[in-house]
């Protein structure tokens, strides 16, 4: 399944999936206090928890996940995005971004988010993605906002917010 999820690529900016090698990357990104501190704080993978990870999200994957490293055109990885739960009934998916804490601020959510969603509404096929925000997160809220996504009221113990293929054109077009 690995194979077939493509690099994706924008002035700047590649999401790939990872390299077996570079859990080692994504055990120090959800470990980091700073990074982690609006998510629930840090988590530490044991090798078996990040072998088990990697197994489901990456290789061999799933066909409702898909996950990807953050990377600058010096091939430095910034973090992570990806997509999870994609329900097919719904074309919903539950929508996540972590950039590292000393790379926040730079421009990389800004272009990496249209970039994964371009690759969801397109090339998989999604019709909404959606990101239940924790209610103290603001900055996360802002972010979301602020590039296209809208609050949806119905839910109050998270700040869910919402895209959808026709709000996602209207704004980046197609």
């Amino acid at each position: 399944m690995q194979s077939r999820i493509p690099i994706l690529k924008t002035a700047g900016l590649i999401l790939r999936t990872p390299r077996p090698e570079e859990m080692l990357y994504i055990k120090k990104l959800w470990a980091d206090p700073l990074t982690m501190a609006e998510v629930g704080g840090p988590i530490h993978l044991t090798d078996e928890q990040a072998h088990k990870w990697y197994a489901r999200m990456v290789s061999p994957g799933s066909e409702t996940d898909r996950y990807f490293l953050i990377f600058n055109n010096d091939d430095q990885p910034m973090g992570e995005i990806s997509f999870h739960r994609y329900e097919q009934s719904t074309g919903t998916a539950e929508f996540n971004i972590k950039i590292e804490h000393c790379y926040r601020g730079q421009g990389y959510a800004s272009k990496a988010i249209p970039l994964l969603l371009r690759y969801f509404f397109f090339d998989f096929g999604g019709k909404v993605m959606c990101d239940p925000v924790a209610l103290d997160n603001r900055p996360g809220q802002k972010a979301l906002v602020k590039l296209g996504f809208k609050k949806d009221a119905s839910r109050r113990n998270v700040c869910l917010l919402r895209m959808t293929k026709e709000e996602f054109i209207d704004i980046y077009g197609e």
